[in-house]
């Protein structure tokens, strides 16, 4: 009975193969070390640019020099290009240890709606 469960896990664990969507113009995106960039990621459109836009959450990065906190977590906005530092934050209003950016979604139509979550420090 044992062998024929564990026959039966081997077989559905080598059925799920990871994969890559796009191996040959792969878009990537980097952020600072430990800010747990790209944790969230949502495509957006913007209509008054009309550009679809990457929003990716990362929500142990640290706050701009502004800002009266070390890590808040952050929001960006990033072009679908090549540059993979290219990218603006959106974040603003701020707290220490907020993760901001643990999640995001856009509401999946042109000019829809986005949201972002934190653990719950607003």
């Amino acid at each position: 009975m044992a062998t024929g469960v564990f026959a039966l896990l081997s077989v559905c664990v080598c059925l799920c193969i990871g994969f890559n969507l796009d191996t040959t113009f792969p878009l990537l995106k980097t952020g600072r070390d430990g800010s747990l960039f790209g944790l969230s990621v949502a495509l957006h459109q913007d209509l008054k640019t009309d550009a679809y836009l990457l929003l990716i959450g990362a929500p142990r990065d640290k706050a701009e020099p502004n800002v009266p906190a070390n890590r808040t977590g952050g929001v960006y906005s990033c072009p679908i290009t090549a540059d993979q530092s290219e990218y603006l934050n959106l974040s603003e209003n701020l707290i220490e240890d907020m993760w901001l950016g643990v999640s995001v979604a856009s509401q999946g139509r042109p000019g829809g709606r986005v949201l972002v979550t934190t653990t719950g420090w607003l």
